[in-house]
């Protein structure tokens, strides 16, 4: 392999199916240089983008990293984040190989990451009307981080770690691959949004029922109100947990998966048949569903 210093990097495949992603971390847009160090915006880059690769059930291998930066902006900043991203990128097994570095209006980190695959891939257009829907980890940590930051107050610590340092859960990825779950994505636009992407790409419907949405201790201390905490489990975004359809008779297998991988799976829901995305109240009604994160309609720059 030749890394960084020539005009290209040169890896040498190894015949497994390989899984290409690119995500960018736009200033004002996805962060604001204040609620992190350089350092930590450039980890944030790479472990958002490895949340693609966990999607998919992919192990990541190698990456490239592109910055544009305002000429004001320190050098020995622009150095922190590079190795900030390539710590993160180390940290899951995958190495900065090269990358470009350019002046611009705003700081810009665009990540490519290359994974490789050991098994079947993850999808979106595979669930099944009768499946179980299933989600890891916990919902809105991250959001109601977001909401704090945006009111210029202090989040506490636990949720802003989940904001600010997100875990992709490719290890978990790849064992529920193993396990042949029907489907899945990663939850970066919110639980309501991104059920609906699943649903869409598999032509099904969903209903998911609220009362069991996976809430952490953080955040009900945090959040008093009911319905703020149900709007960030299901609108907040950046949660980078895997939301999956399974067949029925998985579910309990899915869930063991989840313990000996030290993070929890719980079912939240149903697919059906039809394609409306429906939450389902402690009552049987139907809830009015979060929107979502709008990439158009930024929060951050709001």
């Amino acid at each position: 392999m030749i890394g960084p210093g020539d005009d290209a990097a040169v890896v040498r495949p190894t015949g497994r199916p390989l899984v290409l992603t690119t995500d960018a971390l736009v200033e004002d847009v996805h962060f604001r240089s204040g609620w992190c160090d350089p350092a930590e915006i450039g980890a944030r880059a790479a472990l958002v983008n490895l949340s693609d690769l966990a999607a998919m059930a992919a192990r990541p291998t190698e990456a490239l990293l592109a910055v544009t930066a305002p000429p004001d902006v320190p050098a020995h900043q622009l150095e922190s984040m590079i190795d900030g991203c390539a710590a993160a990128l180390a940290r899951y097994g995958a190495a900065l190989v090269g990358g470009n570095l350019s002046a611009g209006p705003v700081l810009t980190l665009t990540l490519t990451l290359i994974g490789e695959l050991d098994g079947p891939p993850l999808r979106r257009d595979t669930a099944r009307a009768g499946d179980r829907l299933l989600v890891s980890g916990t919902l809105g940590d991250a959001g109601a981080a977001l909401s704090f930051l945006l009111r210029d107050r202090p989040p506490p610590t636990a949720l802003l770690e989940r904001w600010r340092a997100p875990t992709p859960r490719l290890e978990l990825a790849q064992a529920l691959a193993r396990a042949q779950v029907r489907a899945g994505l990663d939850l970066s636009d919110g639980l309501a949004s991104d059920a609906r992407q699943l649903c869409r790409a598999s032509g099904v419907g969903a209903r998911i029922r609220v009362a069991a949405l996976p809430l952490s201790e953080a955040l009900r201390s945090a959040v008093a109100s009911d319905a703020e905490r149900l709007r960030f489990a299901t609108g907040g975004g950046e949660d980078y947990e895997l939301l999956i359809a399974v067949a029925p008779e998985l579910v309990a297998t899915i869930e063991e998966i989840g313990r000996a991988a030290g993070c929890p799976v719980c079912e939240i829901g149903e697919i059906v048949a039809g394609a409306d995305v429906a939450l389902i109240g402690a009552d049987g009604a139907a809830l009015a569903a979060a929107a979502g994160f709008d990439h158009f309609h930024p929060r951050v720059g709001q």
